[in-house]
């Protein structure tokens, strides 16, 4: 063991316990694998195919920006028992806007930001605080191709 390098470690742990102190941290960034999207999906409540007939982007002052999408269903997948909708029935759907991201940035898939005349699967769940409105259930995946089908590995 080299005597002369003992000294530093514990100026390097000092220096490492400062930095975290200040505030930097270093990012964790990560795609979620596939099958997690496939488990919310299938632990969502309502599965619907949708046509987006309108998007409204709703100001919220220092929160994310929300989207109001009103829907028309077109076909109902699944839903809860005591839940009544039918095909032809209006919803409404309403979801944070992604925030801005910087080049090179991995993490979870986004929401996409809908847009009108859209036809798509949708993976959705009430809203707790807004009765009558239901919201995204599986992330970024809530929107689109069926995952459904991806597991857990072993």
């Amino acid at each position: 063991m080299n005597a002369s390098r003992l000294p530093l470690r514990p100026a390097l742990g000092s220096l490492a316990l400062s930095l975290l102190s200040l505030g930097w941290t270093p990012t964790v960034r990560a795609e979620l694998p596939p099958w997690v999207y496939g488990q919310e999906q299938r632990q969502a409540p309502y599965v619907l195919e949708l046509l987006v007939r309108s998007v409204h982007r709703l100001a919220a002052g220092s929160e994310p920006e929300q989207l109001r999408v009103q829907a028309q269903v077109l076909e109902v997948k699944r839903q809860p028992p005591a839940a009544r909708l039918r095909a032809g029935d209006t919803i409404t759907v309403r979801y944070a806007l992604p925030l801005g991201r910087p080049s090179g940035w991995v993490g979870p898939t986004p929401l996409p930001v809908l847009q009108a005349g859209e036809r798509l699967p949708a993976w959705l769940a009430p809203d707790a605080s807004l009765p009558g409105v239901l919201q995204p259930a599986a992330g970024g995946r809530s929107f689109g191709p069926s995952m459904e089908r991806e597991r857990e590995p072993g």
